[in-house]
Formats: structure tokens, C-alpha cells, sequence
């Protein structure tokens, strides 16, 4: 066998391979054994089909086999030999033409895919810096989670004073959006829940005054900017008029924080409950801010290196931003057609998310590589586990999926610029924010 390789760019090779007569001959011959060992016949015992006969009756599932499995052993051992690690699928030229294994003929194919770009990596990270918050718990951070479950078992009661809506009110609200006197997609909502909250930095601050001015029963207007985080990029910055009819007010009414609440959730006492609780504040705290430095700390490396990026990576990243988008629209009840406009407008700002994502994606496995970073089946088995349980389904219905996906090797990937991401934290200086 003698193969060629050709660096066609810096993320793409194609190798040209010719395998002599002899080898095919002999994979024919191996893919007949393995073919007759279960194979039964008139006439003949199972398993003891003579091959003339095999090759002759079986003939194009034969050689369809024999030339997949000679193809694959001879990439997995070029694979090998070479030290490649391929990031896309390995596609083959003419494959609608191919032809199949000939006995006493050589066998040709010619195959390209795509691997990773050589970067210059600096021999360790230890000259870089990065600003770490303090993961300090303050007893705000533990009543605001405690409130939190509280609120999860809170009940509603209708108010029938004649006020305005206050801190804590929840609110049944109809929202209509809408820019030279056009609808906008997706600021729209009936009969829909809303809580007020005394945080200043809230997220639709504009509807969050605008409500407070009506009474149960009036509908008021106003104006907003559009965020510029915007589904509907086309609507970004722009100012559109609001309309919001507020149906009732309802007061939230808190379970009291006792022994009996602490039994309805599952723990023995109060104390057990608290304990609890300030220990998942503090682990939450603290990846919170070890996941914001160690971001901010690969953006700093990244943005000083230049380098192409694997084309099938960017379309893979820029495919689950725009299936992410789909789901996220899909579930504010637009039109199918807004949808779908509000979907193209997205598609500019995701191929620039989807490039940064892979930029600092390919850094992390080309360190992982570097520093032959492996990742165990049991390393697997617990994303797997994990997975089921942030997307709250069986995880036996997550393994089946990820297998019959194929998605084990892109798992494989995440843990490794995971623990990639890591290593390079470690290994930074750290100073406090």
C-alpha cells in the first residue's frame, strides 16, 4: 500500500492511496471467511459453504463489504502512522463512482477531510493574567436563593384593592409591541405572568415602569429600545411603541421558612435545610466566577493569535446556534412567517459568534493535544448522566441518542478543551478584581 498526502490548506489534507492486487485479493478472501461462517445453504452445512460458491451467490454484498472494510483499515492506518486527527467527516472523491475491489487489480481511492491548524502555543500560560472576583457567599446571596424556593412553593392571591402594582406583585398582562404602527415579532404575549422586582438592572425595565402606572383593568403606553440582544437583529436599537393591558394583581405569598417547609422539600429539619442551601450558594458562587475568569481569560490568549479555522467546525457551531434560535422563537408563539424572518436575521451575527466559538474551541483541543489530555468512558458516561439531568430525561433515552447520533467523539472534544481550559487557568496568574 503507498498513499500521498497534500497539505491543500492549513485545515485541509487530501491523501491519494493505491493498495496492490495481493492486498485485495486477500481482504476479498478474509470478507468470504467472515461472510460463510453463519451463512446456510441448501445442500450444505452452516458455515460450511464453500467460498467459490460464496463469491459466485454473494457477490455484490461480497465485494461491497470487502471495499468498505479495506478502505476503512487502510485510513485508520494512515491515521495512525501519520498522527493525523481528523475534525470532519473523511469524504471520498467520485464516490458515486467508485468503483469496487477486482481480483488481480490494485485498488485506488482518494479521500479529503479536515484537521486541526498548527498554532505557535506558548510553552506554558504562566505569563498571562487574568482578574478573579471574590466567590465570598454574603448572607444576600443566601436569603436571595432562599427566596427563591420559597417562591417555588408560593401560592397567588387575586387583589381587589384599587392600587398601583408593587415590588413582588405578579401580574396577569397582555403585551403588544409594535414599530410604525407594524406588530413586532415576538414582543407580543396574552394573558401572560409577570413578576415585579425591586432589582434596578432588570432585563425589560422599560415594561417593568410602564405597568406600575396602570390598575387592574387599564391598559397603558409607552415606549422602549429595542435590547441589542434581540431576536429580530433588523429591530436592534430601534424604538418601538408598547401597549400593556393589565388584567388582575395578584399578591405572592410565601411559605414560612420552618421545619414544616424544610419537610415539604424533602430534608428532616430547618438546620439541615440551611445547611444546604449554603453549600450549593457556594458552589455556585464559586463556578460562577471561576467560569467568568477562566472566559475572560481565553478571550485575552485567543485574541492574540490568528489562524483558519476548519470550515465543518464553523458550519457545526453556527447549526446549533441557529437550532438554539429556532427553539428559543419557537416558543414565544410567532408566525411562521415572522419566524422565519426573525430566523435569516440572525444568521450574519451567528456565522461571528460561531467563528469566535471555534476559534477558542480549536486553542483548547490543539492545548489538549499538546499535553496528550485523554478522556476516560467513565468521564463520558458522567456528561451523559449530567446532560439527562439538565435536560430532565431518562438517560438511558440521552445514551441511546448520543450513540445512534454518533456524538460520542464531539463529548470527547467538550471535556478535553474543558480540561484544557483548566490547565491554562492553573497555570495563569491570578489577581483579585
Amino acid at each position: 500500500m503507498s498513499h500521498n498526502i497534500e497539505n491543500v490548506s492549513a485545515t485541509k489534507r487530501k491523501i491519494s492511496v493505491t493498495i496492490e492486487a495481493a492486498e485485495v485479493s486477500k481482504t476479498i478472501d478474509g470478507t468470504i471467511r467472515e461472510y460463510g461462517k453463519n451463512l446456510s445453504l441448501n445442500g450444505f452445512r452452516k458455515g460450511k459453504v464453500p467460498a467459490s460458491v460464496i463469491e459466485k451467490r454473494f457477490s455484490d454484498e461480497v465485494y461491497n463489504y470487502a471495499t468498505e472494510n479495506l478502505i476503512n483499515s487502510t485510513i485508520n492506518k494512515i491515521f495512525d502512522e501519520e498522527k493525523i486527527r481528523p475534525v470532519s467527516r473523511v469524504n471520498f472523491e467520485d464516490k458515486e463512482d467508485a468503483q469496487k475491489l477486482t481480483r488481480g487489480s490494485d485498488f485506488a481511492f482518494v479521500c479529503s477531510f479536515e484537521v486541526l491548524p498548527e498554532i505557535d502555543l506558548p510553552k506554558d500560560f504562566s505569563e498571562y493574567s487574568v482578574k478573579v472576583e471574590s466567590d465570598e457567599v454574603t448572607e444576600e446571596d443566601i436569603e436571595n436563593f432562599t427566596t427563591q424556593i420559597r417562591r417555588s412553593m408560593a401560592t397567588l392571591e387575586d387583589m381587589n384593592e384599587d392600587r398601583y402594582p408593587m415590588d413582588g406583585d405578579v401580574l396577569l398582562v397582555d403585551v403588544e409591541g409594535s414599530y410604525e404602527g407594524n406588530p413586532v415579532p415576538g414582543m407580543g404575549a396574552q394573558n401572560f405572568l409577570m413578576q415585579l422586582s425591586d432589582n434596578k438592572d432588570a432585563t425589560n425595565k422599560e415594561i417593568d415602569a410602564l405597568v406600575r402606572t396602570a390598575k387592574a383593568g387599564e391598559e397603558v403606553k409607552g415606549t422602549m429600545v429595542c435590547p441589542d440582544d434581540y431576536a429580530n437583529a433588523e429591530m436592534r436599537g430601534k424604538t418601538i411603541d408598547i401597549k400593556i393591558k393589565l388584567h388582575k394583581i395578584h399578591k405572592q405569598i410565601l411559605p414560612e421558612f420552618d421545619d414544616e417547609f424544610a419537610k415539604k422539600v424533602g430534608f428532616s429539619d430547618l438546620e439541615t435545610l440551611k445547611q444546604t442551601i449554603e453549600a450549593q450558594v457556594k458552589h455556585a458562587k464559586s463556578a460562577q466566577v471561576r467560569n467568568k475568569a477562566q472566559q475572560q481569560l481565553l478571550d485575552s490568549i485567543t485574541e492574540k493569535f490568528d489562524y483558519e479555522l476548519p470550515e465543518s467546525m464553523v458550519q457545526k457551531a453556527l447549526s446549533n446556534y441557529m437550532m438554539e434560535a429556532r427553539n428559543h422563537l419557537g416558543q414565544q408563539n410567532m408566525d411562521p412567517e415572522e419566524m422565519l424572518k426573525a430566523i435569516a436575521s440572525l444568521k450574519e451575527d451567528g456565522q461571528e459568534i460561531a467563528k469566535r466559538q471555534t476559534k477558542a474551541h480549536v486553542f483548547l483541543l490543539a492545548v489538549a493535544f499538546r499535553e496528550n489530555i485523554s478522556v476516560s468512558g467513565q468521564e463520558v458516561d458522567m456528561y451523559v448522566r449530567q446532560l439527562a439531568m439538565e435536560t430532565r430525561q431518562q438517560y438511558e433515552q440521552v445514551r441511546d441518542h448520543v450513540l445512534q447520533a454518533g456524538m460520542v467523539g464531539e463529548i470527547q472534544e467538550r471535556i478535553m478543551a474543558g480540561k484544557a481550559l483548566d490547565l491554562i487557568f492553573e497555570q495563569a496568574k491570578h489577581e483579585q478584581a
